[in-house]
C-alpha cells in the first residue's frame, strides 16, 4: 500500500497534505508493505513483506519490521530486466 497523503494532526482544522512518494530504478517492494506519504524508497533497495516504512530508505539496503529498519546491505551491481508473463491463462 502506497499512501500519499494524509492529515496534518496539528492543523486546527485537520488540513490534508500530499506528499509525494518516490521510487527509484531496481526497488522491490515486499506483499502487503505500507509506504507512507513523503518517503523516497532509493534505487535497489528492497521492502520486506509487511514492513511500514515511515522513513527515507537508502538506496541499495534492504529493511523490514513496524516501523521498517535497516536489516543489511544489497549486491549493488543489478543489471536484470522485468519481463512480466502471466503464470496463467
Amino acid at each position: 500500500m502506497i499512501l500519499s497523503a494524509d492529515h496534518d494532526p496539528d492543523s486546527p482544522t485537520f488540513a490534508s497534505r500530499d506528499l509525494p512518494v518516490v521510487i527509484e530504478d531496481y526497488a522491490f517492494i515486499g506483499s502487503r508493505a505500507t509506504i507512507l506519504p513523503g518517503v523516497t524508497i532509493g534505487k535497489g533497495a528492497v521492502i520486506a513483506a509487511g514492513a511500514v516504512v515511515t522513513k527515507n530508505v537508502e538506496p541499495f539496503t534492504i529493511v523490514g519490521g513496524t516501523p521498517a529498519k535497516f536489516i543489511r546491505p544489497r549486491e549493488t551491481e543489478l543489471n536484470y530486466q522485468l519481463s512480466y508473463r502471466r503464470l496463467f491463462q
